[in-house]
């Protein structure tokens, strides 16, 4: 496999967009919390961080020095800021591993934790922009599914994790969450949490369902067992399953962890939400990622708004001129020098 010439091939960024975006940490002439009077400065030494830049004190006798990393996405970790934006650039366009690890010559593991690093971020922007689905007049698909492997040697059976869906019909705005059964106390509480009261709820006729009309919501149900469209109601659930077709279409192919379901409910619902249909996907997601890992929000506790004070020696009052007779001349220069 012949190696691209990345720099001119793929357009990442330079250090110096990362902060004008607000990516990395920018102390530009701020003043140190530490002592108070010396700005922070951008210097550069190789030995510090693989970074080679670093913020530093202007006050020698403080010589306070901060990472650009320091609550950024890119604290913590030893791969250099280019390497990280062009594996979170691949995680976008869904480039294959073995690819990025032939590019970037790094290991399987590390991009493994970095598209995970990435799914991470999913989920805390699906909770930051969490809203509730439907309302009044609008039609809320629900279901659920298992998502795992078929074991034919078990009667058939999926052994895997079940998860509850729900999709608004035509704005296909959604919610999935892993669940560890379909109970009604289960189900109902993701519904109730989930979806807004009044809305229009389509369902099969899974008994845990049967008490939606009496909590609020327009309840319609379809028998799968007979139909795919109620012929008196023209209630279907059509939206739900092609949903549930593409969501695990999206999953890895060899399968994954059930732990790592939700990061993939949360990378899909980002993907269809802010990324895909933007102008620029790339920098879609860096607007997301800052939302999640500000580093604005570390500037306090490392600069003051205290005006610097400084010492000015005050002319020192006179000493009375004290009139002696017993004080000579020079006693009396004396005290005129010592005042």
């Amino acid at each position: 496999m012949r190696k691209i010439d990345l720099q001119s091939d793929v357009n990442i960024p330079s250090p110096d967009w990362c902060f004008s975006l607000g990516l990395i940490l920018d102390l530009s002439g701020e003043v140190c919390k530490k002592c108070s009077h010396g700005h922070f400065g951008l210097r550069k030494d190789s030995s510090f961080s693989n970074d080679i830049f670093y913020w530093k004190c202007s006050n020698k006798k403080c010589n306070k020095k901060v990472s650009i990393r320091n609550g950024s996405w890119f604290q913590g970790h030893n791969l250099s800021l280019e390497k990280i934006l062009f594996i979170t650039y691949f995680w976008i366009y869904k480039i294959d591993q073995e690819f990025v690890k032939h590019q970037l010559s790094i290991c399987n593991q590390t991009i493994v934790d970095w598209y995970n690093y990435c799914r991470e971020v999913c989920i805390e922007i699906l909770e930051i922009d969490s809203e509730k689905i439907g309302g009044e007049n609008v039609i809320v698909e629900i279901d659920e599914s298992k998502f795992g492997k078929r074991k034919y040697h078990k009667g058939r059976r999926v052994e895997g994790q079940w998860v509850f869906g729900g999709i608004e019909r035509d704005s296909k705005k959604s919610v999935f969450a892993s669940v560890e059964n379909r109970t009604k106390e289960t189900l109902l509480k993701l519904i109730k949490d989930n979806i807004k009261p009044g809305t229009t709820i389509i369902s099969d006729c899974w008994k845990a369902y049967d008490c939606l009309g009496s909590e609020g919501f327009e309840h319609l149900k379809v028998n799968h067992s007979v139909n795919f469209v109620d012929p008196e109601t023209g209630a279907h659930t059509n939206t739900i399953e092609s949903t549930w077709r593409a969501l695990k279409k999206s999953l890895p192919k060899y399968g994954t962890v059930k732990s790592l379901y939700d990061t993939y409910f949360s990378q899909y619902c980002v993907r269809k939400k802010y990324i895909i249909g933007s102008d620029d996907p790339f920098l879609a997601f860096i607007n997301l990622i800052k939302k999640v890992y500000n580093p604005e929000k570390q500037k306090q506790a490392l600069i003051t708004t205290e005006t610097i004070t400084v010492s000015v020696p005050q002319p020192a009052s006179k000493k009375p001129r004290v009139l002696n007779e017993i004080t000579n001349t020079l006693n009396s220069s004396m005290d005129d020098f010592q005042a």
